[in-house]
């Protein structure tokens, strides 16, 4: 279909829905192999989106600094790809098709109807409920068609001190990533849940390691040791995304609710537990036939969390 054709992929949103884009990059890369696929990310996310397979290069927008409109027009002289094949907008952002606009892209492609314009590809996303297909299917407007791709991420290896700790714990004890925290409170892990949680695993020879950022999770960490456990290893703020991503790598399980964790262990193959306390698993819970997961609805007891990692990863 073309040779050296550029595409440009906005996703200034979180991180999960960075990484779940990953489908479409690499529908581009199916349909168009030898094409360069762009991204555009918000400033703090760069990594996230840089070691995605198939991106070929990325580029921040600073929403601190780029988000007026005199920082818009800026951030689109200065953007070195200018008349790209195609522009794909994700969600409902008027800033980012605005940019694709001044950059001069021959075909944008966007998730809703917009109230500065309405782009000529129509994408049938309403035809979809889960953002794998919604991601995915961007490409349909220059295709017809998208494939079903799994998300993959490849961070680069880091021996620093804390990942060698974590290597030599690994050595004698199962280790598992435990992320209980989100930026929604009512997707939360209860933390007289996650108490329970801690003291079955070690108690069959698992080590808890609990991860997160920001106050929230800090927070969280501080009620564990309230109600008197102590048992875990706490990472709350002490990663950086390819940390916690060679974390997962090394300790091969995991127990996430529905947060950015969640779809790094996804991206990596690595087992884990789910676990939707709130709504929207229809939209983001894993495909079991893409990835080892299993999702759990509601409020899942502790003991029923566990059994469910043991089974999935077959040491039962």
């Amino acid at each position: 279909m073309g040779n050296e054709k550029v595409f440009i992929i906005f996703n200034t949103a979180f991180i999960g829905d960075m990484l779940v884009t990953n489908t479409l990059v690499k529908n581009i890369k199916h349909f168009y192999p030898d094409s360069k696929v762009i991204f555009v990310c918000n400033k703090p996310f760069i990594d996230v989106a840089k070691y995605q397979e198939g991106i070929n290069d990325v580029i921040a927008f600073d929403k601190k600094k780029d988000k007026s409109l005199i920082g818009i027009l800026k951030f689109a002289k200065k953007f070195p790809y200018k008349k790209p094949f195609a522009s794909f907008v994700t969600y409902s952002n008027e800033r980012n098709l605005l940019i694709s606009k001044l950059i001069g892209a021959k075909h944008i492609i966007s998730h809703h109807h917009v109230k500065l314009w309405n782009t000529k590809e129509k994408f049938p996303i309403k035809e979809y409920t889960h953002m794998n297909d919604k991601w995915g299917g961007m490409i349909e407007p220059l295709v017809g068609e998208h494939k079903n791709f799994p998300i993959t991420f490849n961070p680069p290896l880091v021996e620093n001190d804390l990942i060698k700790k974590i290597k030599e714990i690994g050595k004698n004890k199962k280790l598992v990533v435990l992320c209980t925290t989100s930026k929604l409170k009512a997707k939360d892990m209860p933390v007289e849940d996650c108490v329970e949680l801690i003291n079955i695993l070690n108690n069959n020879g698992y080590t808890p390691i609990l991860t997160g950022a920001g106050n929230v999770s800090e927070e969280y960490s501080l009620a564990l040791r309230k109600l008197g456990c102590f048992d875990f290893i706490d990472l709350v703020n002490c990663t950086n995304f390819i940390e916690l991503s060679n974390i997962l790598k090394i300790a091969k399980r995991c127990i996430s609710v529905d947060t950015g964790t969640m779809h790094f262990a996804n991206a990596m193959q690595v087992p884990v537990v789910d676990i939707f306390y709130h709504c929207c698993a229809e939209m983001w819970a894993p495909n079991p036939e893409l990835y080892p997961s299993k999702t759990l609805l509601g409020r899942p007891k502790p003991i029923e969390i566990f059994n469910e990692l043991v089974k999935l990863t077959g040491e039962e």
